[in-house]
């Protein structure tokens, strides 16, 4: 699955499900791309999570590729599941794949993807 595409089940997936963040920079990339309904951790107890998500199902984990962010993303994941959400967690590793490791990155790269190329 090229990026664009990964971004477009995003993009749908974001409609009915909450896309939940590390921080400010990360929220806006994603929603210059287009993604909805996008929440930040930073200032939140991670134990808070499940109160502030309540009447939301669905949740995506989407934290930076980095130590840092593999930890908060087991620490989420963990608690989300004991709570019982619906986790859609597959886009991390695909983000990956693409050489993605920092979430407030992503709309650069894809606008670098999409600029023509000079011919010199």
């Amino acid at each position: 699955m090229g990026l664009s595409e990964l971004l477009d089940r995003l993009r749908e997936l974001s409609r009915t499900a909450v896309v939940v963040v590390e921080g400010k920079r990360d929220k806006e990339a994603l929603k210059k791309l287009g993604i909805e309904n996008v929440i930040t951790i930073a200032g939140k107890r991670l134990t808070d999570l499940a109160d502030i998500l309540e009447g939301t199902p669905q949740v995506i984990p989407l934290f930076d590729l980095d130590e840092h962010g593999e930890r908060i993303h087991k620490k989420v994941v963990a608690i989300l599941s004991s709570q019982g959400y619906i986790l859609i967690d597959e886009f991390r590793e695909k983000l990956k794949e693409h050489g993605v490791v920092y979430v407030e990155d992503l709309y650069e790269k894809v606008r670098g993807a999409k600029k023509p190329t000079g011919s010199g």
